[in-house]
């Protein structure tokens, strides 16, 4: 495994990360997971090849450019999708548990107790 091989790689983790995203967007969570897999192989792959770093032609350099950028293209959409997971979560909480009031007329606040997490509805 040398240097040349770099290319190769990297050109392939941009298409995995490129698959990957599709993947979620799509909600297949099993090819997401292969990815996943898949993306990690190649990392372990890639990672020997890190101390020639300073000596990437200019393609290699443009190409690891592109996959770092999709990659934290990819990295913004997952969180951002889990941000409104979050915030469903916390509305649909609300309204499972409103605020009711006490007997002299001041107001208990609901608790949330992720019963939607749990399985428990």
């Amino acid at each position: 495994m040398g240097k040349e091989d770099l290319m190769g790689y990297l050109t392939e983790l941009r298409e995995i990360i490129l698959a990957e995203r599709q993947a979620a967007k799509e909600l297949e969570v099993d090819k997401l997971v292969e990815l996943t897999a898949q993306k990690e192989c190649l990392l372990k792959k890639i990672l020997p090849l890190s101390n020639a770093a300073e000596q990437l032609t200019l393609s290699e350099k443009e190409l690891s450019e592109t996959v770092y950028s999709e990659n934290l293209r990819n990295a913004y959409f997952f969180w951002s999708a889990l941000k409104w997971v979050r915030e469903s979560m916390g509305f649909i909480g609300d309204k499972m548990y409103p605020e009711s009031y006490e007997e002299n007329g001041s107001v208990i606040k609901g608790r949330y107790s992720g019963a939607l997490l749990s399985g428990r509805v």
